[in-house]
């Protein structure tokens, strides 16, 4: 069962990472008062979609930035400068600094990430993506394996031995 819960855990992370690679930032030159503006609920109830998204500049010209942005990541992640999922994450946030972030306007947002699918690179990032959550899942693999064996190694008493310690309230020798 606990094996089940960390599959489950690398799915929802695998999932979590590339949804926020598509969402994580956003497109164009606003000043900080355009964005909180943008931010504002009341203005965005006011705003139409195609405003909201006239803001974000152009779909195809935000799809190509971007995948400059992730090719840099990936050469940097194949290369083995993130170590862990936690470092990959933070890569990946700090790459994704660009045009695709979430404005919180649902159709806006719908609208947006359909006008993206529709570029012709936008394949690549797809692909990009799928790159990153291979990395991620060995990343989180590798990490789950290395705390399977220090819980074991820890007084060779195994997991059981150290809840069973717990539960009685005691310390280890």
């Amino acid at each position: 069962m606990n094996i089940l819960f960390t599959i489950r855990q690398q799915r929802l992370f695998v999932v979590g990472s590339a949804l926020s690679l598509f969402f994580i930032s956003s497109c164009g030159t606003e000043t900080s008062s355009d964005s909180a503006t943008l931010n504002s609920e009341d203005t965005k109830n006011e705003l139409t979609v195609e405003e909201i998204n006239a803001d974000r500049g152009d779909a195809c010209d935000c799809v190509n930035t971007t995948l400059l942005e992730i090719d840099s990541f990936t050469e940097r992640m194949n290369a083995g400068e993130y170590k862990t999922s936690q470092d990959l994450n933070a890569g990946l946030a700090s790459a994704m600094s660009g045009c695709m972030q979430l404005t919180g306007h649902k159709e806006a947002d719908k609208v947006w990430s359909q006008q993206m699918s529709e570029c012709e690179s936008f394949s690549k990032v797809r692909h990009a993506m799928m790159e990153v959550r291979d990395k991620a899942l060995a990343l989180k693999n590798a990490e789950q394996e290395d705390f399977v064996k220090d819980v074991k190694n820890e007084n060779n008493i195994g997991a059981s031995g150290v809840l069973d310690r717990l539960r009685d309230g005691t310390q280890s020798n």
